[in-house]
């Protein structure tokens, strides 16, 4: 079964303790909405789950990806299919603890920054373009 956002939200409000008018009633919200939200017959603004998510002290990342999954859910699906592929990570090849090694032979400091600068471009362009589109 996939989670919704008003089953995520009633759990963590249950988790707590709560009730759905000691929440609205620290949010600002109606105890109405919060029932909607809660049965998924309405789906709370952006701006709702920001403040819950502060009222809750969490990352509304999760919520948002439930509630607007075109516009917060891409991260999950960011990665193709990597089973059997070596990983590299970005912050690994940029650290000053990597070597790095091409045929087996020793790239000196200077190449290493050199292809470094050169990724961290690639990731600079491909985030500039992706804030256009």
């Amino acid at each position: 079964m996939t989670e919704t956002v008003g089953s995520a939200l009633r759990q963590t409000r249950k988790n707590r303790g709560e009730s759905i008018v000691e929440v609205a009633k620290a949010t600002h919200t109606s105890p109405a909405s919060f029932t909607k939200w809660e049965n998924d017959q309405t789906v709370p603004s952006e701006r709702s789950i920001r403040k819950l998510a502060e009222y809750y002290d969490s990352d509304p990342l999760a919520i948002l990806a439930l509630a607007y999954p075109d516009k917060y859910a891409k991260a999950k699906n960011a990665l193709p299919d990597i089973e059997g592929k070596t990983i590299i990570r970005l912050e690994d090849l940029l650290s000053n603890n990597t070597v790095l090694t091409y045929n087996d032979q020793l790239l000196s400091a200077a190449k290493k920054e050199l292809v470094a600068s050169f990724a961290a471009g690639l990731v600079i362009a491909s985030t500039n373009a992706s804030e256009v589109e």
